[in-house]
């Protein structure tokens, strides 16, 4: 397996063509940067000399050596800041990026899966759908971070451990995501959280990004989403069938049509199996529908931009 990763010299690029090539889950990793080409040089003979024993090509490259690539792992975004009061501030300046990349992997490897790992992601992942013209299937937006963090909340608050816990987050990566609490399963048993327990999670959540925004690291959550990357690259590769939250094309799913939104999903071989259409709970199915009307809002803006709808 071929595994491009675009914007290979930034904060989630670098860590993702590391465990790319640290777990084996591709023959080539092939990284392509932007400007800092030096930085792109330096982290191909890095990574490449930590896993010389395990036979796995790591070289920089450009999109013309895209051809006979498998996965295209795009983490690139120009126009990025770390710090937002919501990630649509990122959209208009990215729209054009995005779709010139999306020609760019079409004109090459065609055939290829997009993994679309930039903010914000709803609409980004929506524009390579548009712009491509790709089988939904293969285009998957990157948003499992809140559920990770959905899954540590739960766990601290019940004195758990994490790897105990089950619980999805879906709608949009922002600040109308829905927390499945009709999803937790401690141990693989259903947990019935009361109001209480549901409004102490939620208030949790503001907190972890003010404290990032505090922090005033100039970095994003690289790592993390460098492990959840991988995740998604190993159900593809092994046809796992695993369920993953996922920013997806919906075509009626949940009752909606033409966006692309986080909703459980069977990732395997050829990338979407199954959108999963699960019973939720009466406040929860409220909740993705504000959710949903946000999201929306950013389609048509994509749309528009485009001069293309998803009809």
């Amino acid at each position: 397996m071929k595994i491009a990763v675009l914007g290979a010299t930034g904060s989630i690029g670098s860590p993702t063509s590391y465990y790319l090539a640290v777990q084996k889950l591709a023959e080539e990793v092939l990284m392509i940067g932007g400007k800092r080409q030096n930085v792109l040089q330096q982290l191909e003979m890095d990574i490449a000399t930590a896993v010389s024993s395990h036979d796995v090509v790591v070289r920089a490259g450009d999109y013309e050596d895209l051809p006979g690539t498998d996965i295209v792992i795009n983490t690139a975004a120009p126009h990025s800041k770390v710090i937002l009061k919501d990630r649509n501030e990122m959209l208009a300046p990215n729209i054009s990026h995005v779709r010139d990349i999306t020609l760019k992997i079409k004109q090459h490897c065609p055939d290829a899966i997009i993994i679309n790992v930039n903010n914000p992601i709803e609409p980004l992942n929506y524009v390579s759908f548009l712009a491509g013209e790709f089988d939904r299937r293969k285009v998957i937006g990157y948003s499992a971070n809140d559920s990770f963090r959905f899954r540590q909340l739960v766990a601290a608050e019940y004195g758990v451990k994490t790897s105990q816990v089950e619980g999805l987050v879906i709608g949009e990566h922002g600040s109308t995501q829905v927390l499945l609490f009709s999803s937790i399963r401690i141990d693989g048993k259903p947990v019935a959280a009361d109001e209480q327990t549901k409004q102490r999670i939620k208030g949790e959540v503001p907190k972890i990004f003010r404290k990032l925004e505090g922090l005033k690291a100039g970095r994003t959550a690289g790592y993390t989403c460098a492990f959840g990357i991988a995740a998604t690259v190993h159900a593809i590769k092994y046809d796992a069938g695993k369920l993953l939250p996922c920013s997806l094309i919906l075509k009626g799913e949940y009752g909606y049509r033409n966006l692309s939104m986080t909703v459980p999903a069977i990732v395997g071989k050829g990338g979407i199996r199954e959108v999963q259409e699960w019973q939720i709970a009466a406040d929860e199915k409220a909740e993705l529908a504000v959710s949903a009307r946000t999201i929306a809002s950013s389609m048509k803006i994509v749309e528009e931009t485009l001069g293309i709808t998803g009809d």
